[in-house]
């Protein structure tokens, strides 16, 4: 495609690159990074879904509609000629890789790229990804690994290779883990910078790699929380959750690195998970492992450790911010039978007072709530309703009282089962 019917009055993009090396400070690095994010986001509001046509539609004054029926926000098209100045920054960058390897500043600018093409579906996407792997894959010091891991342990390039992984196709992703990182993910997850371009790895992975992933480091586990990385424990548990069959060898590797396998010590295996933190960052999410885990397709263990946990630790649980995510998983996991639900929330009877003062323990209480059918919502408004005068005096509480119209339920409880009566949801 000829971007220019006429020679330019100015030296196009590719052959100012070409002429001078890049030379970035951090200033210029910044500026050139934010342009990039510019492009990113225009690319994804208004030029990642193309039409057929090439270019999309015109949009109306009160909102664009393209032909396949896409509704883009108003002003978000983007002009013809942004695809192929995003082919030639990218045709130009991609000659400059190796210069731009070392600066800090640099780097920043080869991300954003990485982002922009992806979004905006560049066919030059895939190419940039292999080339950029192609030259971290090169001239390593140490000769006994290869390149590429070595780059995986620098600060700087390790987030190169993070950015790439979360782009690359499966096919890239399957030759990038066979020919660099399988035989050495013992070393890879245990190591301070290493472990985070593992976890990328995993949160973006084909089910086969996963799977080579698990029966290579389920075994050794423990060794990275030993280190104080359970991210790649959550990237583990989060890929498995993606690929139900391998759920079961996940849950197995996890259970005998906390040393809990057999099914009595299931409540230490609760207990340890719980206190453990979430992935820094990364695009699994923030959910902690026990909420993963109530989301397989067999969240038995995990459900029996939570029952034989002790009577007071289930309330102590909702009011710890992770536990009350715990809490929500429950209640909202399609997986965990009724049955239990119920059996776990009546765990919190006598405790709902206190819950409702509680700034974690509230939100229990209305996740617990708005999915209970009319009898156990008497039951919770019975138990609450004598500490109304209370509750109204705590900010936390007094929200409590409202939402669930406790002055009208010690005032006209026949109105208020009224109200309530269709608006639960079954367990």
């Amino acid at each position: 495609m000829v971007v220019h019917a006429e020679p330019p009055s100015e030296p196009d993009m590719s052959r100012q690159w070409r002429q001078s090396a890049p030379r970035l400070d951090p200033d210029t690095a910044e500026y050139f990074r934010r342009a990039l994010e510019t492009l990113e986001e225009g690319a994804e509001r208004g030029g990642a879904r193309p039409s057929s046509q090439g270019g999309g539609a015109k949009g109306k004054e009160g909102g664009a509609k393209s032909k396949g029926g896409v509704v883009t926000a108003r002003g978000a098209e983007l002009p013809p000629s942004f695809r192929p100045l995003l082919e030639e920054l990218a045709q130009g960058l991609e000659q400059q890789i190796p210069a731009l390897l070392s600066p800090a500043c640099a780097s920043l600018c080869l991300q954003g790229a990485l982002r922009a093409l992806h979004r905006s579906q560049s066919p030059s996407c895939a190419r940039f990804c292999r080339a950029l792997i192609g030259c971290l894959s090169q001239d390593s010091p140490a000769h006994d690994q290869s390149p590429l891991l070595t780059s995986l342990q620098d600060p700087d390039r390790s987030r190169l290779l993070e950015a790439a992984m979360t782009v690359l196709d499966p096919p890239g992703l399957r030759e990038l883990f066979r020919g660099h990182l399988r035989g050495h993910l013992r070393g890879v997850a245990s190591h301070r910078v290493a472990n985070h371009g593992l976890q990328r790895l995993l949160d973006h992975a084909p089910e086969d790699v996963v799977s080579e992933v698990l029966s290579e480091l389920g075994p050794a586990l423990q060794e990275p929380l030993a280190r104080g990385h359970p991210g790649v424990i959550l990237a583990l548990l989060g890929a498995a959750l993606r690929h139900p069959r391998l759920q079961g060898e996940a849950l197995r590797s996890l259970f005998q690195a906390l040393r809990c396998w057999a099914p009595p010590h299931h409540p230490h295996c609760v207990t340890a998970l719980a206190q453990l933190r979430p992935l820094e960052g990364g695009d699994s999410g923030e959910e902690a492992e026990p909420e993963l885990l109530l989301h397989f397709r067999d969240p038995a263990p995990i459900v029996g450790g939570l029952r034989a946990l002790p009577r007071p630790a289930l309330p102590g649980l909702a009011r710890s911010p992770p536990g009350s995510r715990i809490w929500d998983a429950i209640l909202g996991s399609p997986n965990v039978p009724k049955n239990d639900k119920k059996r776990l929330l009546k765990r919190l009877k006598g405790h709902w007072g206190a819950l409702a003062m509680d700034k974690s323990g509230s939100r229990v209480l209305d996740t617990a709530w708005a999915c209970s059918p009319l009898q156990q919502r008497v039951q919770m408004a019975s138990e609450l309703a004598p500490l109304l005068p209370r509750l109204l005096r705590d900010p936390l509480g007094r929200g409590v009282a409202r939402r669930l119209s406790l002055e009208l339920f010690l005032r006209l409880r026949p109105r208020w089962e009224g109200l309530q009566r269709g608006r639960g949801l079954q367990l």
